[in-house]
């Protein structure tokens, strides 16, 4: 047949349309493109333009030829007619469920130039026309159908009073649902969409009487109780309303829309409380409803109620598991109450759903920290990209554990450790000096000072260096014997600042350690002291003065005094075991230095408090003490 070839050829010509890609760049556009930003702008404004221009005269080229196949189908009789009503319609339903309103309708169009007396095409293309916002056109169509059949067809009557009503026009709405009533007694929706249509209009009286109508007509029925509440609700009656959606759930208990109701109006009265026993009672009953464990959940969250929510919210995620919003506050619900396993479990589902989710893996990391399997937490932080709000933080994490895995582990961890410090903190700016910090330590710890020292210099004046970072680097100095440095480095913050106490302290404390001259040094401590009485630090060496000076009992009550202040630090706990010690107490001796050595986080620390011991028998420490 001829006209099979032409309506292959037009199909043809349809996909070549969908996969328009516009004219080529040329050389002199590429050219002009990339002299300026401005330039290259309005070369892709003209060129979808362009295409544009192109698209709308293809489009009325293959309308034209629409038309024109349609002529012939026509012309060559009923057999060519049917066929192309029929691959017309196919089409035009596919584009209809695939949700294409323009391709459908357009299709449709031609189809009703074929069939111009088929009240069916009338009403699918009338469809088409709602969902594309053409509900004057639409109308027309709905009343040429309902007309042609003498609205035998429920649908469609129903159809044209909701274009009314979208249209604002409720008395014709009202005409329309009153003539599908006359044909069709038994229609709950033309009853309900009619009363809907009356309080719309404020017409409540007459909402009141029709909903009583039809509920006598058709027997008792939950969906009259439940609008006769809706509309009780529109006039501001909420205890009759709230009396409606009652007598709502007598007659069917589970109708979840009256409880969805009722909550609803307990919610708008800052009754949280009653709104969840609301949902809650419709549950016992009702166990696996969607609408009011959606409800029930939201609300619960919004009040902080995380460990009651819990097992609402299981069965929500378990009704529909593709809800990642739900999954990720289930896997959170788990969290706080340290379900880690389940939560764990929750994320990696999500995760495969969503790959590359920055706020996941961070969950994750975090959550495999609780459960000390740093190698994954590592494993989970590392996969989130540089663009992420959480890549400076994430690397702060991984920076963390590398550090306990060096503490457990240093012979497998130090060297990605240490690179992982200098690579990572050269790329990100906030952490560069809390990195070289970090590094530092580190390496003070190994007792390579001097490295510790370079690690420090390097960051020295940059943002986010802070003036205890001088103080550790002027005590890094002393320990390599570099005093010149140390107190250059001290002096410049007394230069800034002639009463900052902790650099009066340091410089007091660091002559008293180099056996300097001790009445300068005690000066200065004073001096702190006044500034900073409260401060243990300066009570410390405050005491340590009054101790290399032989003044015992004055050293206990000062040191002692520190302790109370900073009971972590070991320096102080030392020393108030060496005056225990040489006050011959020694129990209480023995009880601090023990104490000491559970805060040492460095070998070279540890050595020290057991050389501090001494030869003394009684303070020896059995394995069992050791920390």
């Amino acid at each position: 047949m001829v006209f099979r070839y032409a309506f292959v050829v037009f199909l043809l010509a349809a996909a070549l349309l969908g996969c328009s890609t516009g004219p080529k760049s040329t050389g002199s556009d590429k050219k002009v493109g990339s002299d300026t930003a401005v330039v290259d702008a309005k070369v892709a404004e003209l060129r979808e333009k362009a295409n544009q221009e192109k698209m709308i005269e293809a489009f009325k080229a293959l309308d034209k030829k629409m038309a024109e196949l349609v002529i012939k189908a026509k012309a060559e009789g009923p057999e060519a007619v049917e066929f192309l009503a029929s691959d017309l319609f196919l089409k035009a339903n596919d584009a209809s469920m695939r949700e294409d309103s323009h391709t459908a309708a357009f299709l449709y169009r031609h189809l009703l130039s074929l069939k111009p007396t088929d009240p069916y095409v009338k009403k699918k293309f009338s469809i088409e026309l709602i969902r594309m916002g053409s509900l004057e056109e639409a109308t027309i169509l709905l009343i040429e159908a309902l007309s042609q059949t003498n609205y035998s067809e429920e649908t469609l009557g129903l159809i044209l009073g909701g274009v009314y009503t979208a249209l604002n026009d409720g008395q014709r709405a009202r005409e329309t649902y009153h003539k599908v009533l006359k044909i069709h007694p038994g229609s709950e929706e033309a009853c309900v969409f009619l009363a809907k249509s009356y309080s719309l209009d404020a017409k409540y009286d007459s909402a009141h009487k029709l909903l009583r109508k039809c509920n006598k007509r058709k027997g008792v029925k939950a969906i009259f109780a439940y609008y006769q509440g809706k509309v009780f609700i529109k006039q501001g009656k909420y205890k009759s309303a709230n009396s409606s959606f009652k007598k709502a759930l007598k007659v069917d208990p589970s109708y979840h829309q009256a409880a969805l109701a009722m909550g609803l109006i307990q919610e708008e009265k800052e009754n949280i409380k009653g709104a969840i026993k609301v949902y809650q009672g419709f549950l016992k009953k009702n166990t696996v409803s969607y609408p009011i464990l959606s409800r029930l959940v939201q609300v619960m969250f919004a009040a902080e109620k995380f460990k009651e929510v819990l097992p609402y919210a299981e069965t929500l995620s378990s009704l529909d598991p593709s809800d990642l919003n739900l999954r990720v506050r289930l896997g959170i619900l788990y969290t706080d109450a340290k379900h880690y396993d389940k939560a764990i479990g929750v994320f990696n589902e999500i995760l495969a759903a969503v790959p590359t989710s920055d706020k996941v893996l961070y969950y994750l990391g975090s959550l495999y920290q609780q459960t000390k399997d740093m190698e994954k937490a590592l494993s989970s932080y590392a996969k989130i990209q540089q663009e992420s709000s959480l890549y400076v933080d994430s690397s702060l994490q991984i920076a963390q554990i590398l550090q306990a895995l060096v503490q457990s582990d240093d012979k497998r961890w130090s060297d990605q450790y240490k690179k992982y410090l200098s690579a990572r903190g050269a790329t990100i700016a906030p952490l560069r000096v809390e990195f070289q910090i970090m590094l530092a330590t580190y390496l003070e710890g190994k007792l390579d000072y001097k490295s510790a020292i370079s690690a420090i210099e390097k960051v020295r004046g940059s943002e986010g260096y802070i003036e205890g970072h001088d103080y550790y680097l002027a005590s890094l100095y002393e320990k390599v014997n570099e005093l010149g440095k140390a107190r250059e480095v001290v002096n410049k913050i007394l230069t800034k600042n002639p009463n900052n106490a902790h650099a009066l302290n340091f410089l007091g404390y660091s002559m008293l350690e180099n056996n300097e001259d001790v009445g300068e040094a005690y000066t200065l401590i004073m001096k702190a002291v006044k500034l900073k009485p409260n401060d243990g630090y300066i009570r410390d060496s405050l005491g340590w003065f009054y101790y290399k000076t032989g003044k015992i009992q004055k050293a206990l009550v000062e040191v002692k005094k520190a302790f109370a202040l900073v009971n972590s630090d070991v320096v102080i706990t030392k020393h108030l075991a060496i005056i225990y010690k040489d006050l011959k107490k020694f129990k209480m001796a023995k009880k601090f230095f023990v104490e000491a050595l559970k805060n040492c986080k460095f070998e070279s620390e540890r050595k020290d408090i057991i050389n501090s011991i001494g030869n003394f028998p009684e303070l020896r420490l059995p394995a069992s003490e050791m920390p």
